[in-house]
C-alpha cells in the first residue's frame, strides 16, 4: 500500500479538487490521517509524520506509537466506528519524536462513499498538552502541600482510607506514625518564617531519605507530618524506621546561614485487620504522641490498648 502526503491528498474520492475542504483539514486539526476499513494507511499528513517521527503503514503502528495503557481504548473506538458509523473520541499519552511525553485528542470519523458504504476512518487529532500539564497541576495542587511538595491531609486521608481497605482483603498489617517537630515555634520566633519554611522543606527531604519508596510520608499542617508504612510483619521493623528518623533529625541543621538543633516526636501505632476505621487510628497515634511529649520529647511510643498494659 502507497503512503500519500499533503502533495497528492487530491486524489481521495472525498477530497477531490475541494478548496474548502482542504482549507478545512488544514486549519482545524494538528494532525490528520486516513484508513481504509482494513486499517491500511491512505493518507497520513505531513504534520502527523513531524510529530510522530514516521508515517505509518497501518493502524498496528499507531497503535504501539501510543502509550500501553490506552492501546485497547484505541482498537474499540476504531471497532466502534466500523460498526456504528459514527464518530468516537479519545485522549491518549505517547511519546513524540523528540521523545517529549505529549497528549492527544483523537476523533475517529467514518467516511461513506457516493453508495453510502464505509469506505475510510480519518482520525483527526488535537495535541492537548498544555491542557493536560495544566489539569495535573490543578490536582498536584488539590492534594499536595505547596510548600513541601508532601501530600497534603486531604490525600493522606484517602491513602489512609485505601490501605484499611487492603489491610482486610490481605491480612497484612501497616504502621502509622504521626511526627511533631519539637518546639518549631521557637524557630519560627527566634530565626524568621523563613528559617523556619526552608528548615520544614529540609526537614521533609531528610525523612524521605529514611523512607522506601512505597512508603508515604505526608504534611497535615504546621509542623505536623504523617507517616504510613505499608505491609510491615512486626514492631521491630517500625522501631527501626523510628528511631533512624529521630537519629536524622538530631543530627545539626543549617538552614540560611543558621546553624541549630532540633528534635522530633512521634506516636506510633500498628493497624491490624480489625482496626475498624481511619477515626480509631488518628485517635491511637494522637494518644501516643501526646505520652511521648509528656516525657521529655524526642521519642517514639507505641500506642498500647489498656488492656495489654
Amino acid at each position: 500500500m502507497s503512503q500519500k502526503t499533503d502533495l497528492d491528498l487530491a486524489t481521495l474520492s472525498w477530497f477531490q479538487n475541494n478548496a474548502f475542504v482542504r482549507q478545512f483539514i488544514e486549519q482545524a486539526w494538528d494532525y490528520f490521517c486516513t484508513f481504509d476499513v482494513h486499517g491500511n494507511l491512505t493518507y497520513a499528513s505531513k504534520s502527523f509524520g513531524q510529530v510522530v517521527g514516521f508515517i505509518p503503514k497501518d493502524f498496528q503502528q499507531i497503535v504501539d506509537f501510543i502509550d500501553s495503557e490506552y492501546r485497547m481504548d484505541l482498537y474499540k473506538m476504531f471497532i466502534k466506528a466500523l460498526q456504528t458509523y459514527r464518530s468516537n473520541k479519545l485522549e491518549f499519552r505517547a511519546k513524540s519524536a523528540k521523545e517529549e511525553c505529549i497528549w492527544l485528542e483523537c476523533t475517529a470519523i467514518p467516511i461513506k462513499n457516493e453508495q453510502g458504504e464505509l469506505a475510510e476512518i480519518s482520525f483527526v487529532l488535537h495535541d492537548i498538552t498544555l491542557r493536560k500539564n495544566e489539569e495535573s497541576r490543578l490536582v498536584a495542587m488539590a492534594f499536595h502541600d505547596p510548600l513541601t511538595g508532601l501530600p497534603n491531609r486531604r490525600l493522606f486521608k484517602d491513602h489512609l482510607q485505601q490501605m484499611l481497605v487492603q489491610s482486610k482483603q490481605t491480612n497484612r498489617a501497616f504502621a502509622l506514625l504521626y511526627l511533631d517537630i519539637d518546639d518549631f515555634k521557637i524557630v519560627n520566633d527566634t530565626m524568621g518564617h523563613d528559617v523556619g519554611d526552608a528548615f520544614l522543606q529540609e526537614f521533609a527531604q531528610r525523612i524521605q531519605g529514611c523512607l522506601r519508596e512505597v512508603d508515604m510520608f505526608a504534611r497535615m499542617g504546621g509542623d505536623e507530618f504523617t507517616i504510613i508504612l505499608p505491609t510491615v510483619d512486626c514492631e521491630e521493623h517500625v522501631r527501626s524506621v523510628a528511631e533512624r528518623i529521630i537519629q536524622c533529625v538530631e543530627q545539626p541543621w543549617k538552614v540560611h546561614g543558621q546553624i541549630f538543633r532540633s528534635t522530633v516526636s512521634m506516636g506510633i501505632t500498628m493497624c491490624h485487620s480489625g482496626v475498624a476505621d481511619a477515626a480509631t487510628l488518628l485517635k491511637e497515634v494522637d494518644i501516643a504522641l501526646y505520652q511521648v511529649k509528656g516525657k521529655g520529647r524526642n521519642h517514639y511510643q507505641f500506642f498500647r490498648p489498656i488492656k495489654d498494659k
